[in-house]
């Protein structure tokens, strides 16, 4: 008689493990705000900027951002992340972004007043890599390509005129308003290879 107590005993506790409900394990992206830095070429947010990323749910996210040294000048931006691969702290998917622009591109002007414009508008689409290997640090890669959307704006200049253009005006290595005026001047939508880096502090909300 005594042996039967412990036999209940332990009888008890194995079926109340075996009722109880297991601990979900939250994934370290969804209801967070990153605000954070960005490296790239030819992305929304130039050589370098930054951003504040809003994530309600795991597979989406939204931000606002900026930086200096874009494809044709200082820019500002739209952007989104899709990404319904992952893990609790890996995912993969899509980004997208609007970008505006501030051309330094403005300068070029012909003698009866034609110029380039002062601004341009950019679409972005890619794929993105992205790392929560803390609980409060993002590391996203990413890479796709971007379209310039007002590119016939740009087809201001002839074609002696854009020759002479580029023989005068040096600027940082890339696509310049020079390309732009060029894929206007025939007919194309001028678009671009980019890259970037982000990384970013993360909190809980």
């Amino acid at each position: 008689m005594r042996a039967f107590f412990p036999v209940l005993l332990l009888g008890c506790l194995a079926t109340s493990a075996a009722g109880a409900t297991p601990r979900s394990v939250r994934d370290r992206f969804s209801r967070t705000v990153a605000v954070g830095a960005t490296v790239g070429v030819g992305s929304p947010r130039g050589f370098a900027g930054g951003f504040v990323e809003l994530r309600p749910w795991r597979a989406f996210g939204v931000s606002v951002g900026g930086g200096a040294g874009g494809t044709f000048g200082p820019s500002l931006d739209v952007s989104a992340v899709l990404a319904p691969i992952g893990g609790t702290s890996w995912a993969i998917g899509a980004e997208g972004a609007f970008s505006h622009q501030f051309s330094y591109g403005s300068g070029f002007a012909a003698p009866d007043g034609r110029a380039m414009p002062a601004g341009s508008n950019w679409l972005s689409a890619g794929v993105s890599v992205e790392l929560h290997p803390s609980r409060g640090f993002l590391l996203r890669v990413g890479a796709g390509r971007a379209w310039l959307m007002n590119t016939s704006d740009f087809g201001v200049l002839s074609r002696n005129e854009l020759a002479y253009a580029e023989g005068e005006y040096s600027v940082i290595p890339g696509v310049t308003p020079l390309d732009a005026a060029r894929a206007a001047l025939d007919g194309e939508m001028l678009s671009m290879w980019y890259v970037h880096v982000d990384i970013a502090p993360t909190w809980r909300w």
